[in-house]
């Protein structure tokens, strides 16, 4: 199989999780190597015939100054991403080197290979409420969110009464599309446990509606309707159906997605609750 190398593309990065790696950016040295089919080009000598390598290199240095990453093999996920998913790769091999990383060393690496369907990955919905600080606490949870796995769409943020329990704040809610490897009790416990934890979430057992820091419910799975885990949790969640905080951000992200035992897009279910008292709140969310 042809291929395309690009050979040490040196950018500076926010990488790294140590106090002096959040500081300031860091050298970092990316080289790429795609799979693809050049015989056209081989045959027609047209510039259209062949694999674009400039807008490839482009993307991948827009993703690298957008965004900030804790560790190398995230930032290797997302450029082989860019290659097959966005660009239409037969493969990818990608090296992601560290310059000065270690002492005594003249960088540290990780080298990745990739096939398209590697990136064929479950879709899952994630709603997110939160009655403390939820201006504080949602910004952090996509960030978490953005970190743990790939996020494609963030909904706009609600405020909503409380439910059950009324005397407290109200929520601001929304809703989060996003790709991942995992299974979904994996999920749960890797993605949206871990930062319900990190965000102090604390449960009530004798209030299953107190106040929280942040809620994190897997929504939606795919077009899936089935039940996982030990409570055991169903999907589609049933509250789509019950509760405008969590239909109208769904639809926002999903209009037309038919409700799987339902039929209705979410747009039609949300359309149900006109009227329900939800106010749209702004919100800044970093890349």
């Amino acid at each position: 199989m042809d291929s395309i190398e690009i050979k040490n593309l040196r950018l500076r990065c926010g990488i790294g999780f140590s106090p002096h790696e959040l500081a300031v950016a860091q050298d970092i040295v990316i080289s790429l190597e795609i799979g693809c089919d050049s015989r056209r080009a081989g045959e027609t000598d047209l510039p259209a015939d062949a694999f674009n390598y400039k807008t490839v290199t482009k993307a991948i240095i827009a993703c690298v100054e957008a965004r900030r990453f804790s560790l190398v093999e995230k930032l290797a996920e997302e450029i082989a991403r860019i290659a097959l998913v966005d660009f239409g790769g037969a493969w990818a091999a990608v090296r992601v080197s560290k310059p000065g990383a270690l002492r005594r060393a003249d960088s540290v690496s990780i080298r990745i290979e990739r096939q398209p369907e590697d990136f064929r990955q479950n879709v899952a919905f994630v709603s997110l409420g939160s009655n403390i600080a939820p201006e504080c606490n949602l910004p952090a949870a996509v960030a978490l969110l953005r970190r743990l796995s790939t996020v494609l769409a963030i909904s706009p943020v609600y405020r909503s009464v409380p439910q059950g329990d009324h005397e407290q704040a109200h929520f601001l809610n929304m809703a989060v599309k996003m790709h991942s490897h995992r299974s979904p009790a994996r999920f749960k416990a890797e993605v949206l446990d871990r930062i319900e934890s990190e965000l102090g979430r604390a449960r009530d057992p004798g209030n299953i509606n107190a106040p929280r820091t942040i809620d994190l419910d897997l929504s939606l799975w795919n077009d899936e309707s089935f039940s996982f885990g030990r409570k055991p949790w169903t999907l589609p969640d049933a509250g789509i159906l019950r509760y405008a905080h969590i239909a109208q951000p769904l639809a926002d992200i999903a209009p037309e997605y038919a409700l799987p035992g339902d039929g209705r897009s979410l747009r039609a279910i949300a359309a149900g609750f006109a009227g329900s008292g939800l106010q749209p709140v702004s919100i800044e969310f970093a890349v």
